[in-house]
């Protein structure tokens, strides 16, 4: 299962901030035996989102896009999904009930008409209750695909897909496991231990793939699988492993 993570905001795209919601949205979903295809940033506008829409649902089931549902007229993602969708914004009288209590507890200027507005979501989304700001996660159905929209704001986000995401895909879709385990070495440039390792690599499953991580004085080697019975997959790998520090140690 490949799933695709969008991250709308033009302070991304000109280097304001890091995009660490994508970081973490891949690694909840690596555990959960999902596979991140593609990790891709656009900026706030109506075209650029519905254009991403498109291309993503060619390729992957599970679609999550981060920002753009604030208050503001520069946030364009609902409205945008609303139109993408063919659909209309309606009251949910459960979300403006829990924006005015929030209002009323923990902020000291009265509520106005457009903290108010954030109560107004599409009709065919199932809303993701945000326990922490005003906008609302969404989660659309289309065929066999999910399209998850949830705010950019990163405590927001990361309670929105502890809380409500990760659980409901993993009643919604049957997932195998990945499993990622990591060798150190240390005093051996990459090209070299490519060449010491060539015939292990080469006789690697084809399902177990291997990936080098070179850093300064260091290279991590990375086995990744992926199968539908944890246990024997976590043997595989181990087995591999052990076979791959024979190979490096014995040139």
């Amino acid at each position: 299962m490949i799933a695709e993570i969008v991250s709308i905001g033009d302070e991304i795209l000109i280097g304001q901030i890091v995009n660490t919601n994508a970081v973490f949205i891949a690694k909840e979903l690596n555990k959960i035996g999902i596979e991140v295809g593609q990790i891709t940033s656009i900026s706030d506008r109506k075209e650029h989102i519905e254009s991403c829409l498109d291309d993503a649902q060619k390729r992957a089931q599970v679609i999550i896009l981060t920002g753009g549902l604030g208050p503001t007229k520069d946030d364009l993602t609902k409205h945008t999904l609303c139109s993408y969708f063919d659909d209309v914004l309606v009251k949910n009288e459960i979300v403006l009930e829990r924006i005015e209590e929030m209002f009323a507890k923990y902020v000291p200027t009265p509520i106005n008409d457009e903290n108010r507005k954030q109560a107004l979501l599409p009709s065919k989304a199932k809303v993701l209750n945000n326990l922490h700001g005003t906008a609302s996660g969404m989660w659309f159905e289309v065929d066999d695909r999910v399209i998850i929209s949830l705010p950019g704001v990163p405590f927001e986000m990361k309670t929105l897909v502890s809380n409500e995401v990760i659980p409901a895909l993993q009643k919604h879709y049957t997932r195998p496991y990945i499993i990622h385990k990591t060798l150190l070495t240390y005093g051996l440039g990459e090209s070299v231990i490519a060449e010491r390792i060539e015939h292990w690599e080469n006789e690697l499953p084809e399902d177990i793939k291997l990936a080098y991580l070179p850093n300064l004085g260091r290279v991590r080697l990375r086995l990744s699988g992926k199968g539908p019975n944890q246990i024997l997959l976590n043997q595989r790998i181990d087995a591999c492993g052990s076979n791959s520090d024979w190979s490096i140690r014995n040139k």
